[in-house]
């Protein structure tokens, strides 16, 4: 019998359980800013964007990352996460 080298990634279900009790008890705007800074943080171009710096810091610059966002190109799927931080940043504005 030949062994297997099939590995399993590691059960999430405590940490995905801590991480939603944490992400609940954020107001709504906290979790919108939160969301919207995963997402930059997720499609940014590169070192020294607007979103890069949006992502990790909190600071927007509005105009410059809808720049950005729309000159992003992500895959079908992911289109509704630009979208969605598009819609951020245009209520945001230039609020930081």
């Amino acid at each position: 019998m030949k062994p297997t080298n099939k590995r399993s990634a590691p059960n999430q279900t405590e940490r995905a359980s801590q991480l939603i009790e944490l992400w609940l008890t954020l107001d709504l705007e906290a979790q919108h800013a939160t969301l919207a800074r995963l997402i930059a943080a997720s499609v940014h171009p590169g070192p020294g964007s607007a979103l890069e710096r949006f992502a990790g810091t909190g600071a927007l610059d509005a105009q410059t990352a809808l720049e950005e966002i729309n000159e992003a190109r992500v895959p079908l799927e992911q289109e509704v996460w630009l979208d969605t931080l598009g819609r951020f940043v245009l209520l945001r504005g230039g609020r930081s």
